[in-house]
């Protein structure tokens, strides 16, 4: 699997959004709220996992280190997307909420997503 990150893996709609806060499942892992929403790959796009990342302005001020957090998190997916291992023909949509108020390091942001996406993978495979 190719280590990008395209516009293609991005949600963009407002109805994706919407529906990951109504229908999505929410697990908590520190220091993330995730929300999540399989479907079959009947859909265009099928097999490509899809992601959004947000940092509450509530909670970051400064824009600066907002996207400090959001480029931090959305590189730590690029290079483990590879562990959201699905089934065939099925894509997960993704989102992550940073709820810690602290700016914390790359390293334990990268440790935190990856015990995420496996935790995500195996709540798939053992549901289906």
């Amino acid at each position: 699997m190719a280590q990008t990150f395209t516009k293609q893996e991005r949600i963009c709609s407002l109805k994706e959004i919407n529906a990951l806060v109504k229908d999505g499942q929410v697990l908590f892992h520190y220091p993330f709220r995730v929300s999540y929403i399989t479907s079959d790959g009947n859909n265009d796009g099928a097999g490509c996992h899809k992601l959004l990342v947000s940092v509450p302005k509530k909670n970051f001020k400064r824009a600066v280190h907002r996207n400090l957090l959001k480029r931090r998190i959305r590189e730590s997916y690029r290079k483990n997307k590879e562990l959201l291992q699905l089934p065939q023909a099925c894509r997960a949509n993704v989102m992550l909420v940073y709820v810690s108020k602290d700016i914390l390091e790359y390293t334990y942001i990268e440790t935190r997503i990856r015990e995420i996406l496996d935790k995500i993978s195996k709540v798939v495979e053992k549901g289906r």
